[in-house]
This record gives structure tokens, sequence and C-alpha cells, in this order.
């Protein structure tokens, strides 16, 4: 039940992550046709860019993170016996809670810095675009949790 939930975040998340590069790649199209045809453009567009661009990487790291599908260095894992790959898939979890926990703290202090500093051409707080840090970072911890479980339960949720 609770990965049949998993998969539907991570569809969720990956449509998100979609549509946000999708939507970059669109206006960027648009900004050149617009700068070479008429020699205008939209002078808010590398605002929105930046706001689409945090949002789409952090999105799309934690789908990478919940399907145990980001770069992974193996070739020392991959020589491992059973036990000890176990113990390092363990390590690793643990690493990457502690690693999402300090994005998670330190991205919520940006978020609340950057409150009060607008966009360029924006009167928009730009600790908006910096609220993707905390709010993924905390999805990744979810995930690296539910990996934990699986690994102590020999429910697989393996390194490759």
């Amino acid at each position: 039940m609770l990965d049949r939930l998993f998969d539907r975040v991570f569809t969720i998340l990956q449509n998100i992550a979609g549509a946000l590069i999708l939507t970059l790649f669109a206006l960027n199209i648009v900004q050149i046709t617009m700068r070479y045809t008429t020699g205008a453009s939209w002078i808010w567009l590398p605002d929105l860019s930046r706001f689409l661009f945090i949002w789409f990487v952090f999105v799309g790291a934690s789908v990478l993170v919940g399907r145990n599908e980001h770069l992974v260095m193996d070739f020392f894992i991959g020589k491992f016996p059973p036990a000890m790959l176990r113990f390092a898939q363990i390590v690793i979890q643990l690493g990457q809670i502690a690693f999402f926990g300090i994005m998670l703290i330190w991205g919520l202090r940006i978020f609340r810095v950057r409150l009060d500093v607008p966009f360029d051409t924006w009167d928009f707080p730009s600790g908006w675009a910096y609220l993707a840090v905390p709010v993924t970072a905390l999805l990744m911890i979810v995930f690296s949790l539910n990996a934990l479980w699986a690994i102590l339960t020999n429910k697989g949720a393996k390194v490759e």
C-alpha cells in the first residue's frame, strides 16, 4: 500500500518536473523568437526562468532520490560481499538523511532571508523560488527513510 502511494507521489512529482522544464523551454523559445523578429524581449523572463529552473532541479532531484535512480559511485560498493553491502547501504541512507536534513534547515533559512529580496524585475519575493530547497529536502528525507526501512526489513531498496 505504501509503495503504491510513493509511486503515485513520484508520478506526480515527475509530471510537475516535466511541466516546469517544458514551460521553461517554451518561454525561452518565445523570448529568442521575439528578440530576433521584433527586437523586443520580456524583461521579466530571466527571473521567471530562474524560478522555474530552481523548482525543476529540486523536484527532479527528489524524484531521482525517491526512485533510487540518482547518480551513485558504485565501483567499490559493487565489489562488497552481501553483509558488507547491506551495511554500506544503511550508511549511505543515513548519510543522505543527514545531508537532506541540513538542506532542510538551511533551505528554510535561505527562504526566510530571500522573502525580503524581490526578483530583479518583479515585485515578488525571490524566497518563493528557494522554497523548493526545504520542500524537496523534506520529501527526500521521507524517501530515504522509506529506503532505509526497506533495507532494514530486507524488502529491497538496494543501492546499485
